[in-house]
């Protein structure tokens, strides 16, 4: 499965080890959910996580951002977004209908519709329930 990952997903993954956004990260890293970016959602990710307030987490942020980043295949949008407040909500968007990703994951599901163009937007939660259990 192809997604997209709010920062805020990256950002809780360090503040919570062990949870549904470090679990769903996990998978990213180890191939089982496929991620899409573009250099603007990779620069959101890195302007984000070198903000003064995540100082403690800079290293656990580094290197989820290496892990992922390396895995991660690029797209770039083909049309623009529209549908959040947010310039950086709509380019996940933007990004997932340009990738062909079935969701993007985020912790503010409030700022998005629920779907987009055939885009879902589900939190980690959502996704690990849809997913199953992980067989190894």
């Amino acid at each position: 499965m192809r997604v997209v990952l709010d920062t805020n997903i990256l950002i809780s993954a360090c503040l919570k080890p062990g949870g549904n956004e470090a679990r769903v990260v996990e998978r990213v890293r180890g191939g089982t959910l496929r991620l899409a970016v573009s250099n603007a959602i990779s620069s959101e990710y890195h302007e984000v996580a070198a903000r003064k307030k995540f100082e403690k987490h800079r290293l656990c942020l580094a290197e989820c951002l290496e892990a992922i980043l390396t895995v991660a295949e690029r797209f770039e949008p083909i049309e623009p977004c529209e549908a959040c407040g947010d310039p950086d909500d709509n380019a996940m968007l933007a990004c997932a209908l340009a990738a062909g990703a079935q969701c993007v994951v985020t912790g503010n599901g409030r700022h998005f519709p629920s779907e987009w163009r055939g885009v879902d937007v589900v939190n980690a939660r959502t996704l690990l329930e849809r997913l199953g259990p992980v067989i190894p």
